[in-house]
């Protein structure tokens, strides 16, 4: 996210959407030049979501997922923490 801070044009926004515990090595003096902005938010309205479903809905969308079996947690787990994981993991108990 450091890396994308740099290329913010001026009064530009960084959206974090997701949850990290990691800092964010950003100079003050990048933020003050161009009045650029950090802003964070755990996830949308519930309007937004039901709004989300809705179109993913009619227009066909599926999520891209991993599944592994639940027995495979730890692994499933390393590699997401690594980033490994190509889109989310889902752990699945064999019966859907």
């Amino acid at each position: 996210m450091s890396a994308v801070f740099g290329g913010l044009r001026p009064d530009g926004k960084l959206m974090i959407v997701g949850a990290s515990m990691d800092p964010l090595p950003i100079p003050a003096a990048m933020l003050i030049g161009g009045d650029k902005v950090i802003e964070g938010h755990a996830s949308g309205t519930s309007i937004d979501s039901e709004d989300t479903l809705r179109f993913s809905s009619r227009t066909g969308v599926r999520p891209m997922i991993e599944v592994m079996a639940l027995e495979q947690a730890n692994e499933a787990f390393a590699k997401m923490m690594s980033g490994d994981a190509r889109f989310r993991m889902v752990l699945s108990t064999g019966t859907r």
